[in-house]
């Protein structure tokens, strides 16, 4: 039996209810229109073309994408450059140029990154006092009687910077057995020119730290050299305004009338620039932030314990707290004031770190037009982490786009990734938030007629024309993308819960069959009220619980507005307040938390063990003592989705719409699957919205039962459809119960066609039962007819590709496993064409026509008698050509496109006519993987665009990333192929 699914890209096969197309969601889903994802476009050191800058964009046009990203990239990432194109010089701004103009003229918009490079905010010219900063210091060991004019040491600075500032001297008695503010001197004009102690100590032995401060010598390494520079001091909106007239600034002037209209953004991509610790201001800003005076407490940064461990914490606390602060206010949050002075200019922000990084990631959440996490390529599972947090924040602070780096790869699978393999990838990053793919990475094509060509040093899934699939197969999957991003767009984020995240809390542990947000004590202190028990944000997005960490440390103004949000209805679940973090007035502030935690959730037991129990406040209610899930469960809040049966791998996420409700559903599976849901929707009907191929169909088999609907779907392999609730459910008279052959259960959805038809392809009793307890039956006297197209197809390949022009094959074969070792190693695209027999009887109007192509790769484009049926990017590869087909000879056409790795591995066998450098490592995982070289120069033959020395090459690639053993891909139409004739019945009529 052929097993079929509600995907599939043919004609829906189950009730086609035109209704559904008439509203202008329904039209624009249908059409793909809607927001396409975005590219990343990476121009390498300098090595661009006005001729490549034309191509990419009219390429990414020609796909469906609207919308680029620019970087530039070098340095450390590349080896090949153009020394005559470099940042900011005049042939470099006369592409800048016309790559607004271009992308002005294919109606796309433009946006980069706010420094050359991707982190952070680094250019040249900086000056070494505005860059980075860190504390530095030294001890020096002197007697209270001859200090005076004692040479004290100051820290160890950089040659290369040649940069040091003091801050101060902490004199600290070595004979103290507690260091207090009372027995330490701090001295901030205390050194002459030559370095020695301006002033005598009290008598007795002393240990002097001098504290001072140099660059951390950062700089934006990932960037082409003539764009390197010092990064920018992040806590300093003075050393920002300066690198702003260096960099961005120019970038603006530059664009000219584009600004704010074609040039829509700035990026800052994710902090990778290290650790920074201090700034000129560092002292004013610590004191009117936490209101005390800092200089004593840098003791502690050199390892002392101050007053006691409890108040050497809490210092600790607040000047974490204050560094926090400042890269919220003065770099992220400064930037973006920056930028929003361009009207229609826009901040894009992935507010988080991928390295080490001085700040708390929940500290600059709320700032950027647009937030931005990452998912990189599976196996990898490099970012993830960051998609709960970024989507959180983009749902709380009234932000409707969740936007990810997406498909980022690793080296050790460039160029073997198709559209099929990104499917299971891309919609798990779908169900965890994400409504805007942002592709990684398209490398600038400065020879458009080498291929594959140029990419992002060993980075990256390679998308853009340069890839085989391009041209064949890039167009729908942008569709499929489209069509999700439109109605994950939609309205609200649907979720339950609210989880408090505080500094350094990292996972969140969210119960099966609901979703969360994590909020900071900023948010929950700004943007939440409450209204019929529930949490409410701004824009009307709602929680039903309020889940806070373990005995947790927050500051009293949080502690009182949950206590306020409690009394107003709330209902939260915890376990109480230990006290506040903080150093200031931190007796008084304990006193209080106490009280307040004390009001909410009762007084502790003995030795302070928490006991379940639940305390009214005022309108709300605090579950002491018990987990999210168990609270829910007393709350008798079910499931938003709950997947029956126990069947695990099913990925899903929820928007709502007013009255509309859209779920996502994923089956992360690699096959075939059914899945019985309760949807937490009651008295509507459920419609099914194919994104792949644009149908909208009414589900057939539902129930409205128990305030939940509950749906059956066959999803194939890695399936995915949308579950959509818009309309009241009047009858339930026309939903399937089940259908049985001869006894057995069948699987519903791929059974039936569309019209209400089913497909009678086996022998036997077939019984359909409704809802309304109403059977019909059906008996079938022969299997459905078959036959094998595997022999005799003749093949076309295209034009310079190393191959034959035409080939026979008298079996259908993988193409490494073809004695001709042009077709062996060929990668491209191939025509093969057959012809088949149809008499009259197999065209009758209860037949229906099924042509499965079994095994494909990578990409089919089907045609019949001249007619293109489908293009199809992903298993399963059949399709219903029953429209098609006519009684006599029938015109059979595939076309199959199959991957790069094959053509590459086969020049291997020819001259080398390029420069490698030497052979490269993976470090970063485990077996290390041997990836292969960088081009060292950028070859002569290119240069002066002569003849190619090696005359059959046929590839041309930056990164060497195959050997001359490298196992080749399946490729090609690989079969069995087979047409199945199955006859059909019309249970509309029946009923």
């Amino acid at each position: 039996m052929l097993l079929l699914s509600i995907l599939i890209l043919t004609a829906s096969f189950i009730i086609k209810d035109t209704n559904l197309y008439e509203d202008k969601t329904a039209k624009d889903f249908a059409d793909a229109n809607g927001p396409a994802p975005y590219i990343l476009w990476q121009w390498m050191n300098g090595c661009v073309t006005k001729e490549g800058i034309t191509s990419d964009l009219e390429a990414f046009k020609k796909v469906g994408i609207k919308n680029v990203q620019q970087f530039l990239v070098g340095g450390s990432e590349a080896d090949i450059t153009d020394p005559n194109i470099t940042v900011l010089g005049d042939k470099w701004n006369d592409l800048m140029k016309f790559s607004l103009d271009e992308c002005q003229r294919l109606g796309l918009d433009f946006g980069t990154h706010n420094c050359p490079g991707w982190s952070s905010s680094g250019a040249p010219g900086l000056k070494v006092e505005d860059s980075m900063q860190k504390l530095i210091w030294v001890k020096t060991s002197v007697s209270g009687k001859t200090a005076k004019g004692t040479t004290i040491a100051k820290g160890e600075i950089e040659v290369k910077w040649n940069y040091y500032k003091d801050i101060c001297l902490i004199a600290i008695p070595k004979d103290a057995t507690i260091l207090t503010k009372d027995n330490i001197i701090v001295i901030t004009d205390g050194l002459d020119n030559a370095d020695r102690l301006k002033k005598s100590l009290p008598e007795r032995q002393w240990e002097i730290v001098r504290f001072g401060h140099t660059t951390t010598g950062e700089m934006n390494l990932t960037a082409p050299l003539s764009g390197q520079g010092l990064e920018v001091d992040k806590m300093s909106r003075n050393a920002l305004d300066k690198f702003w007239t260096l960099y961005p600034e120019k970038l603006i002037d530059m664009a000219g009338k584009h600004a704010g209209k074609t040039f829509k953004r700035l990026e800052i991509d994710s902090y990778e620039a290290g650790l920074q610790d201090w700034t000129p201001k560092m002292a004013t800003e610590f004191k009117n932030r936490r209101g005390y005076e800092l200089l004593p407490w840098l003791v502690v940064t050199a390892g002392y314990i101050l007053e006691s461990k409890d108040s050497t914490e809490r210092f600790k606390y607040d000047q974490q707290r204050t560094i926090n602060e400042l890269f919220a206010d003065n770099y992220y949050g400064y930037l973006e004031e920056l930028v929003h002075k361009v009207p229609g200019l826009e901040l894009v922000v992935e507010p988080y770190g991928t390295g080490k990084k001085s700040f708390d990631e929940t500290a600059i959440r709320g700032i950027g037009d647009i937030v931005m996490c990452e998912f990189w390529t599976k196996p990898t599972t490099w970012g993830w982490e960051t998609l709960l947090p970024v989507s959180s924040n983009a749902h709380i602070n009234g932000k409707k786009i969740v936007a990810a780096e997406a498909f980022t790869g690793q080296p050790q699978y460039a160029f073997q990734i198709d559209l099929a393999d990104l499917k299971a990838t891309g919609d798990q990053a779908f169900c965890e938030g994400v409504n805007l793919f942002v592709l990684h990475a398209s490398a600038h094509q400065p020879w458009p007629q080498l291929k594959p060509g140029m990419t992002m040093g060993w980075w990256g899934t390679q998308f853009g024309p340069s890839q085989t699939w391009w041209d064949h197969g890039a167009t729908e999957w942008v569709q499929y993308l489209t069509r999700c991003q439109l109605l994950l767009q939609k309205g609200l984020f649907a979720s339950d819960l609210c989880y408090l995240q505080l500094y350094r809390q990292k996972k969140t542990f969210i119960p099966e069959g609901y979703k969360a947000d994590v909020c900071n004590e900023k948010e929950l202190l700004t943007r939440f009220s409450v209204k019929d028990n529930k949490l409410v944000l701004p824009d009307n997005m709602t929680y039903k619980m309020l889940v806070l960490p373990n005995r947790c440390k927050i500051e009293p103004e949080l502690a009182r507005k949950i206590e306020k949000l409690v009394n107003d209805g709330a209902i939260v679940v915890g376990n109480g307040f230990t006290g506040s973090p903080g150093l200031n007035n931190f007796a008084v502030v304990n006193r209080e938390m106490r009280s307040i935690s004390e009001r909410l959730f009762g007084s502790f037991g003995a030795k302070d063990v928490t006991e379940k129990k639940v305390v009214n406040v005022g309108k709300g209610k605090v579950y002491c003592g018990y987990s999210a899930e168990e609270a829910l469960a007393l709350e008798n809040i079910s499931k938003d989705v709950e997947v029956l049966d126990n069947e695990k791998n099913l990925a899903w996420i929820h928007r709502n719409d007013g009255n509309e409700d859209y779920y996502f559903i994923s089956n992360q599976a690699s096959e075939n699957k059914s899945y019985r849901i309760n949807f937490r929707i009651e008295n509507m009907k459920p419609e099914l919205w194919d994104p792949v191929s644009g149908k909208m169909t009414n589900a057939l088999v539902w129930k409205n039962i128990n305030n939940q609907t509950m749906v059956t779907l066959d999803m194939e392999a890695n399936g995915s459809c949308f579950v959509v609730f818009r309309k009241k459910s009047e009858s339930q008279l026309n939903s399937i119960k089940n259908i049985s052959l001869n006894g057995e259960d069948l699987k519903i959805n791929s059974y039936l066609t569309r019209d209400n038809q089913l497909i009678l392809n086996k022998k036997g009793v077939y019984k359909v039962n409704f809802q309304d307890n109403k059977t019909i039956t059906k008996k079938q006297d022969k299997e459905a007819e078959k036959m094998l197209l595997n022999d005799n197809w003749d093949v076309r390949f295209q034009e310079n590709s190393g191959t034959p022009s035409a080939a026979h094959f008298e079996k259908l074969i993988s193409w490494p496993l073809h004695s001709d070792s042009g077709i062996r190693f060929f990668s491209g695209t191939a025509h093969y064409n057959k012809s088949f027999q149809l008499h009259s009887k197999q065209l009758k109007s209860n037949k229906r026509i099924l042509l499965d192509l079994g095994k494909v790769k990578n990409i089919a484009t089907i045609t019949v008698n001249q007619k293109k049926v489908v293009v199809i990017w992903k298993p399963p590869f059949s399709v219903d050509i029953t429209d098609y087909c006519k009684a006599g000879e029938n015109q059979l056409e595939v076309m199959v496109t199959n991957l790069w790795p094959n053509r590459i591995i086969g020049d291997k066998t020819e001259p080398e006519d390029c420069e490698w450098g030497p052979i490269r490592d993976f470090p970063y995982v485990k077996p290390v993987p041997i990836i292969g070289r960088n081009l060292q120069t950028v070859p002569e033959w290119i240069i002066n665009k002569t003849a190619r020395p090696s005359i059959n090459r046929i590839t041309f690639c930056t990164m060497d990333l195959f050997e001359k053993d490298t196992p080749l891909l399946a490729s090609g139409l690989i079969g069995p192929v087979q047409i199945n004739i199955e006859d059909i019945w019309d249970l509309k009529n029946n009923k």
